[in-house]
């Protein structure tokens, strides 16, 4: 160490004390930061051979000592002569810290945006397993009759082993039918399992296409009937191609692309068409409406800013954290095209699992 400021003195007095004449190794010596001795010689020696600048941020932490720096390491060359290394500190803890609190912030909206979309769903599932319910305890009265029949005809001679035989084919058929109710009902809940846990849980496994479109359509099938609305689905890829990422995350962004093209016909009748195609660049996911279309003034925001064309009934959360999704989890590309007046197309590419 040839020289330092008063300012680097101060802020370093509790952690260690500096002096000219001394090496960096017997300044670091019994400190927290001997540990760090090996990679800041490293990069010294990086921005010397290199000539320029090296910029690294390292937090330090020792008792009450908690700051976050931006090292700017220069070498001083001179003549084609090197000089030494200028080592410079810039105090960034309040920024660190800031944005800490807006990615709490943001994390926090995210999860609220993931259970308002959540409870929207609700009511259509709890309509979607009625159904089968009402279908099952149908079944269940049609066995009872059945063995209250069979109980009856016990003894009766009149009662032949053809008789034994239609009951008995009688309640396989009812068992029967039961049987993909039960199967249906599983899968809904396994869904709505699956779309339950928090947004920050993320489950890195492989998936297939087949598997990513039941989910949507179980999820989505209350909403459509209960809107007037049709998914029209077109996969052009095999079932069983498989993409790598968290499945969850996945059927929420494109249950939340699909509730938008629902309100965005107002409460009218209208065709989504979901395409899959497989392209080279990956899997191209595409849905498409022919509802208002999205305004000129929202376009160039959309996916990159919280906006919505909702009004006070939208944040503009879900596209954003959508989009932030795709790119970030799936390293893949979402964009859109819309026309005023004609509709609107949204666009996922995934790359595939080979």
């Amino acid at each position: 160490v040839v020289d330092f400021n008063k300012t680097i003195a101060k802020m370093f007095k509790d952690v260690v004390k500096i002096r000219r004449n001394a090496s960096l190794l017997q300044l670091f010596e019994g400190t927290c930061l001997v540990d760090e001795y090996d990679k800041l010689i490293s990069l010294i020696q990086s921005a010397k051979e290199s000539q320029t600048t090296i910029s690294v941020e390292k937090h330090i932490k020792e008792n009450d000592f908690d700051k976050y720096f931006k090292i700017e390491i220069t070498p001083i060359i001179s003549n084609k002569n090197y000089l030494g290394t200028i080592l410079l500190l810039k105090d960034i803890t309040d920024n660190i810290k800031h944005i800490e609190a807006i990615e709490e912030k943001h994390a926090i909206m995210m999860e609220q945006e993931r259970l308002a979309s959540l409870g929207q769903l609700i009511g259509g599932i709890a309509h979607n397993l009625n159904t089968p319910i009402m279908s099952i305890a149908g079944a269940v009265e049609g066995l009872r009759d059945l063995v209250d029949e069979y109980e009856e005809s016990l003894g009766d001679e009149s009662v032949t082993i053809e008789d034994h035989r239609e009951i008995a084919e009688e309640m396989r058929s009812w068992l029967d039918k039961i049987k993909p109710y039960t199967a249906y009902m599983s899968d809904v809940i396994s869904a709505v399992k699956g779309q339950a846990r928090n947004f920050d849980q993320t489950v890195m496994l492989s998936f297939t296409i087949g598997e990513l479109i039941k989910r949507i359509e179980l999820l989505m099938k209350y909403e459509l009937i209960r809107y007037n609305c049709i998914l029209k689905t077109a996969i052009n890829v095999e079932k069983n191609t498989e993409i790598y990422g968290d499945i969850n995350s996945l059927v929420q962004i494109f249950d939340n692309i699909i509730i938008n093209a629902i309100q965005a016909y107002e409460g009218k009748t209208g065709v989504i068409e979901f395409t899959i195609e497989d392209e080279e660049e990956g899997i191209l996911f595409a849905i498409k409406d022919y509802a208002k279309g999205i305004p000129e003034n929202i376009k160039g925001k959309l996916l990159k800013e919280m906006v919505t064309t909702k009004g006070k009934n939208g944040t503009g959360l879900g596209l954003y954290m959508s989009y932030s999704t795709i790119r970030g989890r799936f390293g893949g590309k979402m964009w859109f095209e819309s026309e005023e007046g004609k509709g609107t197309t949204f666009f996922i590419q995934l790359p595939v699992k080979y």
